[in-house]
């Protein structure tokens, strides 16, 4: 019930209107989480679907250009151990996917008001412990099938599980680093995260794989 000053009854707030609020501020959080913009609902068009995605995937872009030239910067490397190159869409992969966990819980933990982000250190420690271990198990999966694949080359389970681990405990990092400093920059975390993210990610997992394997082959 809704009452007016009076205290007389004006009207009701049904468990509909509830509802109805609720599955907006949803849908709003994950449009946001795409980079792109709630009116694109109301206004499907193509003119609007280009100039409200276009801006952050020009991020990605860019990283891609980045991620690019240091590919070719390691070259010679991909020469001299080709079977280096197979593995790169995995390790990748497996680092972007535990940055979009990661992102996705702290973004969600700081609109429901769970992350304090003030509290940055412990925040980041306990994730990033989460990501040491879960990439300890897949670095040694990985580790354990180039192992298997290319034995004549003995240290590539060891280059590729490094990298694994090393690209996933990262990536958890910097999926709980990068809402939070977007938070404390009053920049919505939940548009501003996802670009980001994946663009550091893979600078920094080729800068890491490539690095390892430098250093061990």
């Amino acid at each position: 019930p809704v009452v007016d000053a009076e205290n007389v009854l004006s009207g009701i707030i049904t468990v509909d209107d509830v509802i109805d609020v609720i599955r907006a501020e949803a849908t709003e959080d994950i449009l946001k989480q795409a980079g792109v913009h709630e009116e694109l609902l109301d206004d499907y068009s193509v003119r609007r679907n280009v100039t409200s995605r276009l801006p952050w995937l020009l991020a990605t872009w860019g990283g891609g250009i980045i991620v690019m030239n240091l590919i070719s910067s390691y070259q010679d490397s991909l020469q001299k151990v080709l079977p280096l190159a197979a593995f790169i869409p995995i390790v990748l992969g497996m680092a972007g996917n535990m940055g979009s966990q990661s992102a996705t819980i702290i973004v969600r933990g700081i609109a429901l008001g769970k992350v304090d982000v003030n509290r940055i250190f412990s925040t980041i420690a306990k994730e990033a412990l989460t990501g040491l271990i879960m990439g300890c198990f897949y670095g040694f999966l990985l580790g354990t099938v180039a192992f298997a694949k290319y034995s004549e080359i003995p240290k590539l389970g060891l280059v590729v599980g490094l990298a694994m681990c090393s690209g996933i405990t990262i990536a958890s990092i910097v999926g709980t680093l990068i809402p939070m400093i977007m938070q404390k920059l009053k920049v919505d975390p939940a548009i501003a995260t996802g670009p980001f993210v994946a663009t550091i990610l893979d600078m920094t997992g080729i800068f890491v794989y490539f690095h390892i394997s430098m250093l061990l082959l």
